[in-house]
């Protein structure tokens, strides 16, 4: 209201219109504590479900370890393995195996009598799939200059693709590597463990981080260059001119 319309007012008017703005400023009042209290509620509640629970969808953690939901109690078992009737599917036998094991005895078990110029009858094979041993070798490169004798000249032998004398790993090292980093999502030190426990090769979180960034820049490269196949294929070009007309396109 305006000071003209204030000052027109009787005495009663002006006491009613300021008990009535009292009240109005009470319920405002009580409705911005309620707003605030509203808010800090939401607001805890925020913060107790802003961090999820950790699965292997968020980090690391194992698929077996994430938190498994309840089951109906009346949800009938599921049977492991394949389903009945299924044919039984066994390992083919290698043709050349890296390794056979003659399995023969040398004495009688009763008589101790001696069978070693025994021919013996083959009576069943087996083959056994096994890793090698996965232990990382060292590879010392000693890089040797020479002087001809015939013109005088100086040369330095150049080591093979792989052993550059400023590496300090190797190229299946470097590739395990960013085979559990980049496509196993494996963190800095659980890397670094199955370096250790895997391989026995004792390397550091900047070597590893050293070997990804070197890694990023070749994978970057090889990008540029299939982008440059892609921009100068027969098919992208065909549709530039289509489009444009072949304006500025030098002819074949």
């Amino acid at each position: 209201m305006t000071r003209e319309e204030l000052e027109a007012l009787s005495k009663e008017e002006l006491i009613d219109l300021i008990l009535a703005q009292g009240e109005q400023h009470a319920q405002h009042q009580a409705a911005l504590r309620q707003l605030q209290a509203d808010y800090e509620a939401l607001k805890l509640k925020f913060e107790q479900n802003q961090k999820p629970a950790t699965s292997s969808q968020n980090s690391s953690q194992p698929p077996s370890r994430d938190q498994k939901g309840s089951k109906p109690k009346e949800r009938r078992k599921r049977r492991h393995g394949p389903p009945a009737g299924h044919p039984k599917h066994e390992r083919e036998f290698v043709a050349n195996p890296d390794h056979i094991v003659e399995v023969r005895l040398d004495s009688c078990p009763e008589c101790q009598a001696d069978l070693g110029a025994e021919a013996g009858l083959l009576l069943t094979v087996n083959q056994i799939t096994e890793l090698p041993p996965a232990q990382a070798e060292v590879i010392e490169v000693r890089q040797y200059g020479v002087t001809c004798p015939q013109c005088g000249g100086q040369h330095v032998a150049q080591p093979p693709e792989g052993l550059e004398m400023g590496r300090s790993f190797g190229a299946r090292l470097e590739a395990t590597v960013v085979y559990y980093r980049q496509e196993q999502h494996i963190r800095y030190q659980r890397t670094q463990r199955a370096l250790r426990d895997l391989h026995g090769v004792s390397l550091s979180q900047g070597g590893i981080d050293q070997i990804m960034q070197r890694a990023g820049k070749k994978a970057v490269a090889e990008l540029e260059g299939i982008q440059e196949q892609i921009r100068q294929s027969a098919v992208i070009l065909a549709g530039w001119m289509a489009r444009t007309g072949g304006i500025g396109c030098s002819a074949a």
